[in-house]
């Protein structure tokens, strides 16, 4: 079986290609879409965003991506490498 990985930036086409695969019953695996989920099915991946980010990163049990971006993003510590 042939496998293909899907890379580029953003607005370069990635979701457009998938799509047009899912159309042709290619079968896709969408790694975004597995790991949003862990956030949100796995506990201990849960209890670590929380003790770094703080609880409210959680809304009704579910990740606030936003929130959680705006945090990661407004912290200069997190520019460094």
């Amino acid at each position: 079986m042939l496998k293909i990985g899907i890379t580029g930036g953003m607005g370069s086409g990635k979701t457009t290609v998938c799509k047009i695969f899912q159309c042709l019953n290619i079968p896709i695996y969408d790694a975004d879409h597995e790991a949003k989920n862990l956030y949100n099915t796995d506990l201990q991946l849960r209890e670590e965003v929380i003790q770094i980010f703080g609880a409210d990163v959680f809304t009704n049990d579910l990740l606030n991506h936003s929130l959680l971006a705006a945090k990661i993003f407004s912290n200069p510590e997190n520019d460094k490498p």
